[in-house]
């Protein structure tokens, strides 16, 4: 069974994001912030994303706390109100996912967006109907990196973890994929800052740069492992 991280990893979902936040700031009247800025934190969620954006604290700032707390519904309805316009899969994914299936291995997603955002968002791009389990943020009490979320995959799906193999562009898909039993890739094309090498230090089992990579580590794995 193969397992999907969604933001960032099937699907770029940074633009419409991106426009939803400067939306906020606009309403808020604070300063644009531009694009390649706010691309590597993506993936961090709402909270982090404003905090960078508006330079506050979260945790040590109760104040700051409180505004977050309230600005982030209304970045969640600026973020509906975009209907994903600008949400597409990343290159070679669709042909990923094709190939999969017609080898006759099933997918799925495990992410940590609420799932309210999950469902459209896959109706939006036609994945929905295409998966075979879809758990969201708010399916479990926990999210990544806790394991809960995958192995409640494994339970939908009846399979066992160490049967199944999690690809996602966050340390954190990595820390829920070993914590769960799971073989992990590690994508490098989502939101990940280029001039890093965090990456590295993950210790993902692989790590692929492109879809066609992911392919080709499944492939090996599946030779070894199945």
């Amino acid at each position: 069974m193969i397992l999907f991280d969604l933001d960032g990893t099937l699907l770029d979902t940074s633009h419409d994001i991106h426009t939803a936040v400067n939306l906020l700031l606009q309403q808020e009247n604070k300063p644009q912030v531009a694009y390649i800025d706010l691309r590597p934190r993506i993936g961090l969620g709402a909270k982090k994303i404003l905090e960078y954006v508006l330079n506050l604290d979260y945790e040590r700032d109760q104040q700051a706390k409180v505004y977050i707390d309230t600005l982030i519904p209304k970045l969640l309805e600026f973020y509906r109100d975009t209907k994903y316009a600008k949400t597409f899969p990343f290159d070679g994914i669709k042909e990923l996912l094709d190939d999969l299936e017609s080898q006759r291995r099933s997918w799925g997603i495990v992410t940590n967006r609420l799932h309210a955002f999950t469902l459209p968002i896959l109706e939006s791009v036609g994945l929905l109907h295409r998966s075979a389990c879809v758990v969201s943020g708010d399916t479990t009490p926990f999210t990544k990196p806790h394991p809960e979320p995958l192995l409640h995959a494994c339970k939908i799906l009846q399979v066992n973890p160490e049967k199944c193999i999690y690809i996602g562009d966050a340390e954190t898909d990595v820390q829920a994929g070993k914590a769960a039993g799971m073989a992990t890739i590690a994508v490098s094309f989502g939101y990940i800052d280029q001039s890093e090498t965090a990456i590295n230090s993950w210790q993902a089992d692989y790590i692929a740069h492109s879809a066609q990579e992911i392919n080709s580590w499944i492939q090996k794995w599946s030779s070894r492992e199945i």
